[in-house]
């Protein structure tokens, strides 16, 4: 089912459906839904801090994306939708594929989760995978920055995002059905999407069912696909066999070619929610499909083959949720959380100009994954202590086959990585007066296998154990001097992180990145374990309506394991990187202040940096974001909303320096604005939407992105749309 077919159906039963439940459910009883009618169908205005556990048990505060901020930035990848957050930005490799970073990390850094579990995918191994999420289908998104993010495994220094999706119901919806749906059009791309849910209740049962589609054409881009400063350093050329000759590769204009994506996603959900005991035991099923060009990088020799390289890729998951409240008592709630997903992509080359015709597979990966987590909250019967306790288990087992020498003489390699995690974690927080303590722990084991060669009696293994320790105290008062409220906070964290299987294996071409990686093993020396000193501190205050947030934040690493591209690490295999171990560090900030300048009226100013380096070589860490400042400036008065958001990206010119070369990245400014209204149509929840993005058609190429030369943000587009919840 395309996005267009599904927009065209959500739109043509929108009213028949209207029409059968409204005798069930009088206008009145719908009146305080239309406030949060698209709640409905994307995400809730908070998640409470039950739901995981961790939120509840973090000195800082973990920001929560609200509901309409989600569904307002909401694009076709997970980096782009909470690229506008303070602190994240995105490691925007097309329309197709980016992934957040946090304070500066990406990759294994950062865990991308789903209802507290991985999302099983293979986006952290490299910026051309894409995450297995639809934010059409979201109910809110958690960012964890820093220490707040140990729950989710020692691998997590610099932060996790957990998305709340609605594979299952988690409370009765109190109404025999119900649902919500959205449509929107996209100009830039000319882009339809759609996506919608519904929940049926009998008695304590819920079912509980999703659907979305999307689809968009190459985007349009302002000036050219490549960068000056790009051109002038590779010149990229292509050698036409039939002259004997290289003749430049043009450098197309207006238009980003092989950007186009599609993608399909649906879950079905069971839930037992019975009202007279405070439990929750529920089953879901999953899908996730999407197909992605990735725009075209010069591999650095014009008689390389010459084409376009795309991704398609699909997920089964099933997931097992239960919990159990018991007020009252030391042991307040149990949570249980159980996972299996088998995810699978191909990367397929077609060929044009003197490859035409030469298509085929470069690479299929294929990940089967099991996890699963226990958490058991407790507390003191007076309050003041309270804390989680918890077991995880993780196993992966990769399996890839890549190729090394392409058509026509073809050959391919299998590889087999294995990988098995498992944590035992506890975090307890102590309140007493204006003063809170915390203090937590986590100690994993992992085992890391290459079985590629095993047939011959080559069988890498590495295991090991890491810790994680962080210790905070903060102080937060009410009316104290000329403010409202105050509060400070503070932790130091120890952290250790093991390799991962692809960091000290991986021996295959990316496509993506366009280098031969290779594993930092794999020079006869074990890359050692990650070991970095954290220190946090948050500064909260309200004065009126005026509040600001800001924290500050630096990082110490013995061994900061990262890709470096040096011909003499691999021989002179020419374009190849390596996964190396260096002393680093990372110091940084992020800011915001939120002020209600009258009632219909809010500005919002925010800013965030961070600053990495490689100390033992003193050079700078790549693709480092630059210091941003931003605002917007927002209008609400009865059914209308309009805001204006500015955003500035100052020039990062802090890179690596020649032989292994990273392109600064200039400054740009995003201009986007929005409107939302509320019809006055009695009984249907209906809101119109607008958005325009990129008014000023900016060329911006962020210093995150691997492929920032050759793939610009798009320029100028108008998204426009219709909800609906009932």
């Amino acid at each position: 089912m395309t996005a267009r077919h599904f927009l065209i159906l959500l739109i043509s039963a929108t009213a028949d459906a209207q029409d059968f439940l409204d005798p069930v459910a009088p206008v009145e009883a719908e009146t305080p839904q239309v406030e949060g009618a698209l709640d409905a169908l994307v995400v809730q205005a908070t998640a409470p801090p039950a739901e995981t556990g961790l939120a509840a048990f973090s000195l800082q505060p973990v920001s929560v994306i609200p509901a309409e901020t989600l569904r307002r930035n909401a694009a076709a990848s997970l980096g782009e939708t909470l690229g506008w957050e303070p602190g994240v930005s995105s490691n925007y490799f097309g329309p197709g594929a980016s992934r957040p970073v946090i304070r500066g990390f990406d990759g294994f850094r950062v865990r991308t989760l789903r209802d507290g579990l991985g999302t099983f995918d293979l986006s952290d191994i490299s910026p051309d995978h894409g995450v297995a999420l639809e934010p059409f289908l979201l109910e809110s998104v958690e960012i964890h920055r820093g220490p707040a993010s140990l729950l989710y495994g020692n691998a997590a220094i610099g932060g996790a995002v957990n998305a709340r999706s609605r594979v299952l119901a988690r409370e009765l919806p109190g109404r025999p059905l119900s649902g919500g749906w959205e449509a929107r059009y996209e100009t830039n791309g000319d882009s339809p999407a759609a996506a919608g849910h519904l929940s049926v209740e009998r008695g304590p049962i819920v079912l509980q069912a999703t659907l979305s589609a999307r689809e968009s054409g190459d985007i349009r881009i302002p000036g050219r696909a490549r960068s000056s400063a790009y051109e002038a350093l590779e010149n990229p050329m292509v050698f036409d066999p039939s002259l004997g000759a290289s003749f430049p590769v043009p450098n197309p204009s207006g238009r980003l070619p092989n950007s186009a994506h599609e993608s399909v996603t649906w879950s079905a959900g069971l839930s037992w929610l019975p009202e007279e005991v405070p439990l929750l035991l529920g089953v879901s099923y999953s899908r996730f499909d999407s197909e992605y060009g990735v725009p075209y990088i010069f591999p650095g020799d014009a008689t390389d083959l010459f084409g376009d390289s795309s991704l398609d890729l699909q997920q089964d998951r099933v997931d097992l949720e239960g919990s159990l409240e018991m007020e009252g008592r030391f042991i307040s709630k149990v949570e249980l959380r159980l996972a299996w997903a088998d995810y699978q992509h191909s990367e397929n080359f077609t060929g044009r100009g003197k490859d035409l015709g030469r298509d085929f597979t470069d690479s299929r990966f294929m990940k089967e994954a099991y996890e699963g987590r226990i958490d058991v909250h407790h507390q003191t019967f007076d309050g003041r202590l309270t804390g989680i306790a918890g077991i995880t288990g993780l196993s992966e087992r990769l399996a890839a086959v890549r190729t090394v020498v392409p058509p026509p003489d073809l050959f391919r390699i299998p590889g087999l990585l294995k990988m098995e995690n498992f944590g035992l974690h506890a975090v307890e927080k102590f309140q007493t007066g204006d003063w809170t303590f915390q203090l937590g722990h986590r100690v994993e084991h992992v085992d890391v296998t290459d079985a590629s060669l095993a047939s011959i009696g080559y069988r890498p293994r590495e295991r090991g154990y890491s810790f994680s320790t962080s210790g905070g105290i903060g102080w937060q008062r009410e009316g104290i001097g000329n403010w409202d409220r105050l509060g400070v906070s503070g932790t130091v964290s120890l952290t250790d992180r093991q390799p991962t299987a692809i960091e000290r294996y991986a021996f295959w071409n990316n496509a993506g990145i366009g280098r031969f990686v290779v594993g930092g093993d794999l020079d006869g020396t074990p890359l050692d374990a990650e070991k970095s000193r954290g220190f946090d501190l948050g500064v909260e205050a309200a004065r009126g309506p005026v509040t600001l947030r800001l924290n500050g934040f630096h990082y110490d690493f013995d061994h900061y394991i990262f890709l470096q591209e040096d011909p003499a690490l691999t021989g002179g295999f020419g374009r190849a990187a390596q996964y190396i171990g260096r002393s680093a560090a990372f110091t940084g900030f992020e800011g915001e202040i939120e002020w209600r300048i009258r009632e219909p009226l809010t500005l919002t100013l925010m800013t965030d940096y961070v600053h990495g380096r490689n100390r033992d070589d003193r050079e700078p860490i790549p693709r480092m974001p630059p210091l941003r400042i931003g605002g917007r400036l927002e209008w609400r008065k009865g059914p209308v909303t309009v805001g204006l958001e500015v955003r500035h990206a100052f020039a990062q010119d802090r890179v690596k320096p020649a032989p292994r070369q990273e392109l600064e990245a200039e400054d740009y400014t995003l201009v986007n604005l929005d409107a939302a209204w509320d019809l006055p149509v009695p009984g249907k929840n209906l809101t119109f939407f607008l958005r325009g993005t990129n008014l000023l058609d900016e060329e911006a190429r962020p210093s995150t992105s691997f492929r920032k030369d050759v793939a610009p943000l798009p320029g100028i587009g108008l998204a426009l749309g219709l909800r609906q919840s009932f």
